[in-house]
């Protein structure tokens, strides 16, 4: 029978919790008495899947997000790495953005949504580049979720292209993160331990999660980018794969802005 629970499900030292538990013959989190862990996280998850209630600190949330300045700019990049180097300058693995999606929130909630997607096997750092100008106002939080990823994004493209150095450097520089947000002011029991935005989302929201996408997650997304690219593919099958990703980016950047009201609301 799969555990509904398992201690093991804790973050960063659940397995060692679990091995511990699992000698006092505990395995299930559930059957782990109130106010046996030291570790404040731990305590935090443990209480909400004892009661089913989800840990959400609404005043904090606002508090941690007061200083991100409007427009609210939700970005979210899928990139492809490839051990041999199809592009000049890339290097072996270099993840290189394929794609963007970019959703625009307004100060009155008005959504705006912006993206960018190459399936014709070019390099496409270059137009990426472009797009983000383009696309991207140049005032507003650039809101992410793990912030180190998509900066060094844009900081390998700023280096690339001295020309639109300063332009990219200053989308850079306003990037914030959502995920310690989330972190440290929500949690539900259905989360299984994970912040992920996958894991985080069917707890928050009733808009689906990604299980209805034809893609619904990242190596996923560049499996497809492969199959898009490869010299065989057909026409309509590269439709279906740039309307898949299209979905599936958008639906990264609009979890973000989802994901961020519940916790503010």
């Amino acid at each position: 029978t799969p555990l509904r629970y398992p201690v093991a499900s804790l973050p960063r030292t659940g397995k060692r919790l679990a091995a511990e538990w699992a000698e006092k013959g505990v395995v299930e989190l559930e059957d782990v008495p109130a106010g046996a862990f030291a570790n404040s996280v731990h305590r935090r998850i443990h209480q909400a899947t004892l009661t089913g209630e989800p840990y959400h600190d609404v005043h904090s949330a606002r508090a941690a997000i007061f200083s991100w300045a409007f427009p609210h700019i939700y970005l979210d990049f899928e990139t492809i790495a490839f051990p041999v180097p199809r592009w000049i300058g890339t290097k072996p693995w270099e993840q290189v953005p394929f794609q963007f999606s970019a959703h625009l929130e307004d100060t009155d909630g008005s959504l705006n949504h912006r993206e960018f997607l190459s399936l014709d096997g070019r390099d496409p750092r270059r137009s990426c580049a472009e797009a983000l100008i383009s696309h991207i106002p140049s005032t507003g939080a650039v809101i992410t979720y793990n912030a180190s990823f998509e900066r060094s994004c844009i900081s390998r493209l700023a280096s690339l292209f001295p020309d639109l150095e300063v332009q990219l450097t200053s989308i850079a520089s306003r990037i914030v993160d959502l995920l310690p947000v989330t972190r440290d002011n929500w949690y539900h029991r259905d989360q299984h331990g994970s912040w992920s935005i996958k894991n985080v989302l069917p707890t928050i929201s009733a808009s689906g999660d990604y299980g209805t996408l034809a893609i619904s997650e990242g190596t996923a997304a560049q499996i497809a980018y492969l199959e898009a690219i490869a010299p065989g593919v057909t026409v309509d099958r590269r439709a279906e794969i740039h309307q898949s990703l299209r979905d599936y980016c958008a639906k990264d950047t609009y979890a973000m802005v989802e994901v961020l009201r519940h916790l503010t609301g």
